[in-house]
This record gives structure tokens, sequence and C-alpha cells, in this order.
């Protein structure tokens, strides 16, 4: 005989359960309502709660080759239950790759990223939460990047304001000399990598350096029968900031637009002045 109709309503219908992807009261189950007496319901349910237990045991000798073993015999049935996600079976799988769209300012490493796949493999990490931490991650970049910019703009002012009219033609002395220090590609790279390259901090110390650096043949040719006699630095510089200040110079835009044959006719114009020779720093 079915439990007492009014047993049945004391269960409420807040008790409910998932049957066939559908939410419905647990007293609206073919467990309940097909138990005989109240000792049967329970005792069904003790047993139902032991065959779990049996066939798949929580309890291991804490032994990491045991917890291992574990793993590999039991979650594979708990992944077909669904009652976890199981993780991608490669690294590739978790798909990270390039977004299609990166914000200005940032760059993208496959090499990295493979190596995040990796350890998101490594420690069974299921592949859902994937798009959240890339959104994650790209917020911290973006939240870097601004503070960066904002503290790039705020060292190019303060260089602005010391060089004043002068700021410019530093500038591109900086550059010059700069093609001094650096030997290699390589060594370019780490430099930029290292975010140096631009930074204010690093540009304030070559802009001092760079009058001097002109005056010294050991660092920078001299004007010296250096270049062909036909300019010196003096005409070089007054040209160059010409080129720079001068809107009415057929040169000015192109300049501030890097076109690259404006950017050879100067580095031509410091040839010129100070030649091509090779610079070896002791």
């Amino acid at each position: 005989m079915p439990l007492d109709q009014a047993l049945l309503e004391q269960l409420p219908d807040t008790l409910a359960v998932d049957v066939d992807g559908k939410t419905i009261p647990l007293r609206e189950t073919p467990f309940v309502k097909e138990a005989r007496d109240f000792p049967t319901l329970v005792r069904v349910a003790y047993d139902a709660h032991r065959e779990v237990g049996a066939r798949i045991p929580i309890k291991t000798d804490g032994k990491p080759e045991s917890i291992a073993e574990w793993r590999k015999t039991h979650l594979p049935n708990i992944y077909k239950a669904g009652l976890l996600e199981a993780p991608p079976s490669t690294p590739e799988d978790y798909g990270v790759v390039r977004p299609d769209e990166i914000p200005e300012g940032l760059s993208w490493d496959d090499e990295r990223a493979k190596k995040y796949a990796g350890i998101l493999h490594k420690y069974g990490v299921p592949k859902a939460i994937v798009p959240e931490l890339m959104e994650l991650h790209k917020e911290a970049l973006i939240g870097a990047s601004r503070a960066l910019n904002t503290a790039k703009e705020t060292g190019i002012a303060a260089l602005k304001e010391e060089f004043k009219d002068k700021y410019d033609e530093r500038m591109e002395q900086a550059k010059r000399l700069t093609k001094a220090i650096f030997k290699s590609p390589e060594e370019i790279e780490f430099f930029s990598e290292l975010g140096l390259g631009d930074h204010p901090g690093f540009l304030s110390v070559l802009m001092r350096l760079a009058p001097l650096a002109l005056q010294d043949s050991s660092v920078l040719p001299s004007g010296s029968g250096a270049g062909d006699g036909s300019m010196t630095g003096d005409d070089v510089r007054k040209e160059l900031a010409d080129i720079m200040s001068n809107d009415k110079n057929p040169r000015n835009k192109l300049y501030w637009q890097r076109d690259a044959a404006t950017l050879k006719y100067i580095d031509e114009l410091y040839q010129k002045a100070y030649g091509k020779g090779t610079v070896e720093i002791g």
C-alpha cells in the first residue's frame, strides 16, 4: 500500500528534484509515490546510498600513487554521469588562441599561450572556465597598459618641459645615440621587451648625453673630416629643426608621418656631417 496521503503532503513543493531535465516535487517521483510505507522508503534510499558508495569509494590510503589510481579509475565514471565536467583530452583542445581583436598596446605570444593551455590540462581544468580566465587576463593587461601609458605621457610632458624648444632636436640626437649604443637586433629586442626603448626615464638620459656624445669621437664620429665636407653638424641640426617645426617645409608633414624616404634623407644629412664610421664602445 502506498504511503499515506497525509504523509506525502508533508513534503513541501520546494523539496524538488530534477527528473529527465524537468524539476518536479519529490513527492511526485515514483521513488516516493510507489513506496509501500515510510520504513520501506528509508530502506530503499539507504541501499541506494550504499550502492553508490560501493561503486565509487571515496577513501584511499592517502598515498600519491593511490590517489592517482583512484582518479584514473573513477573520474571517467563521474564525468560520464555528468557530475563533473571532463577536461579536454589535449592542451590544444582548450582553444587558447589569439583573439580576433586585441586592444591597442597589447601583444600576443603563441608560445606563452601553449604553456598556459598546458597548465590548464595538467590540472584538469574544465574548458568552460577558459573564456572567463581569458577575459580576466585581458582586463589585467589593459589595466597595466593604461597605467604604463599614463606614466609615459607624464614622463614625456616632463621632458618637453625640461628641454622646451630643444625637445625635438634632442630627441632626434637621442635616436642617433641609440643606434650607436645598441649593436644587434637582439639587444634592441631585449630593451623593447623590458619596455625601456621608449620609456621617458631612459630617453631622458640619452637626451642629456646626446650633445656630449656628438662632441666625442669615441662615442659618435665627429664632424671633422668624417663626412664629405658639404655640411657641418650645426647645418644638419638647423635643417632638421626646420623640417620638424616649419609646417611650410615640404618634408614637415612627411617627417611626422615617419615617411621612410624622409627619414632616409635625414640620415644622409648626418652622414654628410659625421660620416658612416663604425662605432666601437669598449
